[in-house]
């Protein structure tokens, strides 16, 4: 088990560092699309602090530490779950290997994922509103899940807010519906790695960090054209990685498209090989 880990992480390493600064940048241009969605909690959690030092509304090293913990708990949380859609990846593909069509099944499931990645690229660039998707998916039946996330953040933000349960709090965001994420955890299952899912989830996560650390403790608003400009490089990011897994399923029946010529992890190979 640990060596099987290990030499995922030694391919990793060597073939994905790009996917990883990929999934950084989603993160990272996705920071406005997070305060569009956490912002409200994020700014309750910072109205919330007990701050007795606190100074003509200056920051505190107190508030630092509390936002700090809460994107660690954040991020860990995002981490987890991409862990957990790329266990499941690997159970799938180890269950089909077994039953002797891994190949065809490997296609089958990079295209059908990749396509679905580029049409929510495509909404985001065809002028995607904040938190429409969101709601769709929260009103399935999946949404009582969130209803009780929400519930579950609510009242206990007085409790944890103020200590180290602050991490809890932001591990319960992972939870919380939201069009960053859902993309990224297809990726990560498709690619059947439960150590590229980790990964990447947590670059992700770690992307999103400076603008909700910023949000909490110095700005409290961004504007909705700020948002906007940044859902088009959102949608330009996933168009990219949908296409990479299209393009990749529909090797396995033979049909060769054009892929950038640098090295990464091959999301539905057998052997994980630089391509």
């Amino acid at each position: 088990m640990i060596s099987a880990v290990l030499v995922q992480l030694s391919e990793i390493s060597i073939t994905n560092g790009y996917g990883l600064v990929v999934f950084f940048l989603i993160g990272l241009f996705g920071g406005a699309h997070c305060l569009g969605m956490c912002g409200p909690l994020v700014a309750t959690y910072a109205e919330r602090m007990e701050t007795q030092d606190r100074w003509s509304s200056a920051l505190t090293l107190y508030e630092v530490r509390q936002h700090t913990l809460f994107n660690i708990g954040r991020t860990m949380s995002y981490a987890t779950i991409g862990c957990v859609f790329g266990a499941a990846g690997a159970l799938l593909y180890g269950t089909i290997g077994l039953a002797g069509f891994l190949r065809p099944a490997q296609g089958v499931v990079g295209i059908c994922i990749g396509v679905a990645i580029i049409i929510m690229g495509l909404t985001r660039l065809a002028g995607y509103k904040q938190g429409a998707v969101e709601g769709v998916v929260a009103g399935t039946g999946i949404g009582s899940l969130f209803a009780r996330t929400y519930a579950v953040i609510s009242t206990r933000v007085d409790r944890w807010v103020n200590g180290i349960g602050i991490i809890g709090l932001g591990a319960l965001h992972g939870l919380l519906p939201c069009m960053l994420l859902y993309p990224a955890f297809l990726y990560a299952f498709a690619q059947g790695s439960p150590v590229y899912g980790l990964l990447s989830l947590g670059a992700l996560g770690a992307g999103t960090v400076p603008s909700v650390f910023l949000y909490g403790t110095v700005i409290q608003s961004v504007s909705t054209r700020q948002r906007q400009v940044v859902h088009y490089g959102l949608g330009v990011l996933f168009v990219g990685l949908g296409y990479i897994l299209v393009a990749m399923g529909l090797m396995r029946f033979g049909v060769m498209l054009p892929l950038p010529d640098i090295p990464y992890y091959q999301p539905i190979s057998e052997s994980g090989a630089v391509a």
